[in-house]
């Protein structure tokens, strides 16, 4: 009897021991844990993922309205062209306007005087508020604003620049008399052989001559004076087309 019980519990004892073996269970719930807990950290990062595309998108839109600012003006120069009494460290007081009005004039016409300088050494023909706002050295100036507008109205009082908008945004700079302009297209017609001129194509074909640069508008009055000289009649007034007479 004794020796059959010890048997049992020998075969018991081997079956207890050999069942954790074939057991998986815990192997099977790991595995099932593994996509839950991989969701969970992909959840996780989600948001630092959404975040930093906002940021890139944020860099970008700074990236191109840099670049739309810069491209803007016809020419980017490294040096910038300061008035003779330098910039706002040296003299302060010519960076603010001044507060009594027979100072305001003087200093409007000295302001005057400098942006046509410096239009002209940038290309420049019509000069927008915005522009004025940002380039050196009027974006050290104090209340810009108003002073952009003083110095164009000083400009405009000297019949060397027009506004072309009531509000006064932008500003029309004569920095080179338009009767200047037509004895320097005559001169290129002539030299180049291009007697037959007209607003479309000097604006398209001849994009790198200077005159090309002009507003449309101030073309068509440049082809205009050179007919009242008597140096070229017109094919089309309408399109602003001349025939250069040699």
């Amino acid at each position: 009897m004794g020796v059959k019980e010890k048997r049992r519990e020998k075969k018991e004892k081997t079956k207890a021991e050999t069942e954790p073996e074939i057991e998986v269970t815990p192997t099977e719930t790991l595995s099932e844990a593994e996509p839950m807990v991989i969701e969970r950290e992909r959840k996780a990062h989600r948001p630092e993922v959404i975040i930093r595309a906002a940021e890139m998108e944020s860099e970008s839109i700074q990236q191109q309205t840099t670049t739309d600012a810069v491209e803007v003006l016809p020419e980017a120069e490294s040096e910038i062209l300061l008035p003779q009494w330098g910039d706002a460290s040296q003299s302060e007081w010519m960076y603010s306007i001044p507060p009594r009005d027979e100072d305001k004039v003087l200093w409007a016409h000295e302001w005057g005087d400098f942006l046509l300088e410096w239009t002209q050494s940038k290309g420049v023909h019509v000069l927008s508020i915005s522009i004025f706002l940002k380039e050196m050295p009027f974006s050290d100036m104090l209340g810009k604003v108003d002073a952009f507008r003083m110095i164009g109205d000083a400009l405009v009082e000297k019949e060397v620049a027009d506004w072309l908008d009531r509000s006064r945004r932008q500003l029309r700079v004569y920095w080179r008399p338009l009767e200047e302009w037509a004895d320097m297209v005559y001169e290129w017609a002539i030299n180049t052989g291009n007697l037959s001129l007209d607003l479309k194509s000097i604006v398209i074909q001849e994009s790198g001559e200077d005159f090309a640069q002009l507003p449309e508008r101030d073309i068509g009055i440049v082809l205009g004076f050179i007919v009242e000289k008597g140096l070229a009649t017109w094919i089309d007034k309408k399109l602003y087309a001349i025939r250069i007479e040699i």
